[in-house]
């Protein structure tokens, strides 16, 4: 008899435990579309804004600030120097010529001895040479070496569901979308990968493509391998609002969690 109390207990429980999680599924899915547009019009909004370094900076005052992480890995493409980036020269055997230069708002560095030097806009051999050009004045042969410290000047916007979301510098004048989703940690158990957003900003009119990662990234098929360019936005929806999955980590098990987000997937794909 105690047996057969506690295998209907048992019973019991797991019924309740299946209609806890019926329920949250239907909430989920009455809650998704109203939390994922919401979400995107306040990205949408923020693109808006973006525009130039001088434009970001007045913008960055009243608006919530992104975590500026690692740089970008991946391929690296021909790099444009522009306001903020930290270059640094070495002419060997004349050490009073060498250090660190910040390209400045005007877009030029203050070189030693030389003053002032164009560098916005240039590639590194292209600062080169010019630096060499200018020191022939003291140095009769110079051996000049440009290298890029910090990238400061061009950045993407990596959003929502990856591991570690934010504003990251880029190496190159354009990255992968594959490289990009890469260098943010790839998506967390939540996103929702077949339905992607990369949007690109224009003050007038917004373009943005939706894109399916689940194929790029577990299949390998590249056709929506996008090149993003600086300021792009990618944004990683969610299948379920970020709030009820944070409970649900602390509600069911991982493989539970599993069945619950892959249903979602089913119902809005």
């Amino acid at each position: 008899m105690k047996r057969s109390l506690f295998s209907g207990e048992i019973k019991g429980f797991r019924r309740g435990e299946n209609l806890m999680n019926v329920n949250l599924i239907n909430l989920k899915s009455s809650f998704f579309s109203i939390h994922f547009w919401r979400a995107i019009f306040i990205i949408l909004n923020f693109c808006f804004l973006s525009g130039t370094v001088d434009a970001q900076e007045k913008r960055d005052l009243s608006a919530p600030k992104l975590e500026q992480k690692e740089a970008l890995v991946g391929e690296v493409t021909t790099y444009t120097l522009g306001k903020g980036d930290v270059v640094k020269i070495n002419v060997r055997g004349q050490p009073e010529f060498e250090g660190n230069f910040v390209i400045g708002p005007d877009g030029n560095i203050q070189y030693t001895f030389l003053g002032d030097i164009k560098a916005e806009g240039l590639t590194k051999q292209e600062l080169k040479e010019i630096i060499i050009e200018k020191l022939k004045r003291f140095v009769k042969i110079p051996e000049v070496s440009v290298a890029i410290v910090s990238y400061r000047s061009k950045f993407v916007y990596i959003l929502g569901e990856v591991r570690n979301p934010g504003k990251y510098p880029m190496k190159g004048d354009k990255v992968s979308l594959r490289d990009a989703i890469i260098s943010a940690g790839l998506p967390t158990p939540a996103a929702a990968l077949r339905r992607v957003y990369v949007i690109k900003p224009d003050v007038t009119k917004p373009v943005y493509r939706r894109v399916d990662l689940y194929r790029m990234l577990y299949k390998g098929i590249l056709k929506d391998n996008l090149i993003l360019s600086p300021g792009d936005v990618v944004v990683v929806p969610s299948t379920i609002p970020s709030e009820i999955n944070r409970a649900l980590e602390g509600l069911l098990s991982p493989i539970t969690r599993a069945a619950v987000i892959d249903d979602l997937l089913d119902r809005h794909r």
